[in-house]
């Protein structure tokens, strides 16, 4: 597998956007730096974030990451999450860090609640995390965002009744930039709200062909639906692809 291909970097004059790493089932982490004051927000965190961060920027992300969007809980997804949290405490961060979740996250809650029990007489930063839905809103002094539930189930091969896990896509404004993240999804009414007429749509694209109606619960999005979502913003790219071994 060539770790190149699961990596990708748009940029404006207002925004620099790094696919650090995607591959479905494997690590998704996506970094977002304004230009005008180098301040930085991560979607989703997967396994080996620190050696992607580390390569593809310098130290500045200890102190200037904030907040940290997870679109859901499965492991490709907050993988990197605990080592995260330990980089920046070795390294003395101690600006507080704000995690966004969808409600009911248990995944990330666990990890988060977890590392400040274990660390709590030694962790020199404030971990917070805020559970959002439908429409929810957070802004920072540096980024606007926007969460939009989409729908995504829990089993990757799941034929039964099926249970949705809780999912968020996410708009995120960047001085008049507007970068689109669908998570992962299945087709739904959110996608399109999240990617059209942004600047650049982020799209998972897993599933090679798409499904018919009666194949079962859809999990994720084909490349041909992912495609033309894609046609609904100005730019953009298709990650998540699972990868050929």
């Amino acid at each position: 597998m060539n770790s190149d291909e699961f990596k990708s970097k748009w940029e404006n004059d207002e925004v620099e956007v790094k696919v650090l790493f995607s591959a479905a089932g494997v690590s998704t982490t996506i970094l977002l730096t304004s230009k005008f004051t180098g301040k930085m927000m991560l979607l989703d965190v997967g396994d080996g974030v620190l050696r992607d961060l580390l390569v593809s920027s310098k130290l500045d992300f200890v102190h200037d990451i904030d907040p940290i969007a997870v679109s859901h809980g499965h492991f490709d997804h907050v993988g990197g999450l605990y080592s995260l949290f330990g980089f920046l405490r070795m390294m003395g961060r101690t600006n507080p860090l704000n995690i966004l979740i969808p409600a009911g996250c248990s995944e990330v809650i666990s990890i988060i609640k977890g590392y400040r029990d274990l660390y709590s007489k030694t962790l020199p930063y404030k971990i917070w995390y805020h559970e959002l839905s439908q429409d929810s809103g957070f802004d920072t002094d540096f980024f606007k965002i926007n969460s939009f539930e989409v729908e995504h189930f829990s089993l990757e091969f799941d034929q039964g009744a099926g249970v949705l896990e809780p999912a968020l896509g996410f708009r995120v404004q960047i001085g008049e930039t507007i970068v689109g993240y669908t998570g992962d999804t299945r087709l739904c009414p959110s996608v399109e709200s999240i990617v059209r007429d942004a600047d650049l749509a982020i799209i998972e694209a897993t599933q090679k062909e798409t499904s018919s109606p009666d194949s079962g619960h859809r999990v994720h999005l084909s490349i041909n639906e992912a495609e033309h979502l894609g046609k609904l913003a100005k730019e953009f790219v298709l990650i998540h692809r699972i990868p050929e071994l």
